[in-house]
């Protein structure tokens, strides 16, 4: 009689705690950028994906239209939203055109604006992960500089220079912009565009998402949420997506 007293309380209180022996804590994340980031509500993208990939997570933004790094340093909305919560993950992103600009202007006003972001992120948590968000070239590139006057070649340089301050700030980079050219070229999937060439489209926005999913949690997105099943090559790009970003942060 005591032993089954006694298993009948285990059920009775096991069936109460495992609930709470299951939660987690959400994993906050906040996005600042400017229009790559808002287009097709990318950020809301990444939340879908993540939670039908079993995540809990919480999804903030601070963005603005064609804002480059040292500009998002001199909004006051940037500093009170980082200083919100204590974020797991804030993600940064300025103009693709940031990457292009010469040497004294990245080093005079790009990094100065993005050391004041930074430094208010470890101030406020100082356990807060950086994510860079490679953007990626234009679809015929910038003709106004011959650097990246081809889509091969501003890739290259929006690369590198996100390689660069990666490696500076000791943070996380999502290949986006990587990305975005293998499937392009090596793949053709050329709907990555909208007409104007430059911002995504809502397949675009998709590959972004999945290769934030990627880059935070570390591992590919395997359930595609039941609002983009009808987005063309799926698992292609899911593919693509865990390929680059496997190699990108190893």
């Amino acid at each position: 009689m005591k032993i089954r007293l006694f298993v009948v309380v285990i059920l009775i209180f096991g069936f109460q705690i495992l609930p709470f022996a299951k939660q987690k804590s959400k994993i906050k994340v906040l996005f600042i950028g400017n229009s790559y980031t808002y287009r097709n509500h990318m950020p809301k993208m990444f939340l879908d994906i993540a939670e039908s990939n079993g995540k809990n997570v919480e999804v903030n933004w601070c963005v603005k239209g064609k804002t480059s790094f040292y500009r998002h340093s001199l909004r006051k909305k940037v500093y009170k939203a980082i200083s919100w919560k204590k974020w797991d993950y804030v993600v940064l992103q300025g103009s693709s055109r940031d990457m292009l600009k010469d040497s004294l202007t990245f080093h005079d006003k790009t990094l100065p604006g993005l050391n004041k972001i930074i430094e208010s992120i470890q101030k406020n948590h100082n356990r807060t992960k950086i994510v860079f968000y490679m953007t990626w070239s234009y679809r015929k590139g910038y003709k106004k500089l011959a650097h990246s006057n081809t889509h091969f070649k501003m890739i290259r340089r929006i690369s590198s220079k996100y390689k660069e301050i990666t490696e500076k700030y000791q943070a996380k980079l999502s290949p986006v912009g990587l990305i975005w050219e293998k499937l392009y070229f090596k793949h053709h999937i050329k709907n990555l565009y909208q007409p104007d060439n430059a911002h995504p489209s809502k397949l675009g926005s998709f590959v972004t998402a999945c290769s934030f999913f990627s880059t935070i949690f570390n591992e590919p997105v395997k359930q595609t949420p039941a609002d983009y099943l009808s987005l063309p090559k799926q698992n292609k790009i899911k593919k693509v997506v865990w390929e680059s970003v496997s190699k990108c942060n190893k």
